[in-house]
């Protein structure tokens, strides 16, 4: 896929470093490109990263919404990926996700890519089992998107519906927050289904 990630941050670095080792096309977009280097990825303007087929979201929570309203116009009619979380609460009605799809309500908003650390996103695969990857939105086919992408990084993808189910995957990655600190950040969540052939 042709995939523009905003944000060169632990999440966005990743997701793109993970990305391009699979084989997908992918720009990182900062504010400042020039300033910013990540090894093997093209560093662009946010706007010429939002220009791209599929935009991922790994900004920061307090700027996440602001970046989508400035860009609404290159979001339009985009796959919109948002992985940023607000913690320790939520700051707002409704989640951030929902917040996304208001300011760009043109583009296909889906949350994915917010309820495991950074040092995992490339290598999910946490005492021999792939972590889940829930993702929620509207659209079939960004969600469809979302989940070859998530797979793509060696996750199992789970749709977890529309878009209002956003609110539960960010209070998911809360948990996964404070598990984190217990435990250390080599954690992540699993979702078992009768019948997927996992004991």
């Amino acid at each position: 896929m042709d995939v523009g990630i905003l944000g060169t941050g632990s999440v966005g670095t990743a997701l793109a470093t993970g990305l391009a080792a699979a084989g997908h096309d992918v720009v990182v977009g900062s504010r400042d490109p020039e300033s910013n280097r990540i090894e093997g990825v093209t560093v662009v303007s946010q706007r010429a990263a939002a220009e791209r087929g599929v935009v991922v979201l790994a900004l920061p929570a307090g700027a996440v919404v602001d970046v989508a309203c400035e860009l609404r116009d290159a979001l339009a009619g985009k796959t919109v990926l948002d992985a940023a979380n607000e913690y320790p609460t939520a700051r707002g009605d409704g989640s951030l996700a929902e917040r996304v799809a208001d300011a760009a309500p043109e583009a296909r908003v889906v949350k994915a890519f917010n309820t495991i650390g950074a040092n995992r996103m490339t290598d999910p695969v946490v005492a021999g089992d792939p972590a889940t990857m829930f993702v929620a939105g509207d659209d079939a086919d960004a969600v469809a998107a979302a989940e070859t992408l998530a797979a793509d990084l060696g996750f199992d993808p789970v749709a977890a519906g529309d878009l209002t189910a956003a609110v539960h995957l960010e209070h998911l990655a809360r948990f996964w927050i404070h598990l984190s600190r217990e435990y250390g950040r080599d954690v992540a969540v699993r979702f078992l289904r009768e019948g997927d052939g996992r004991t």
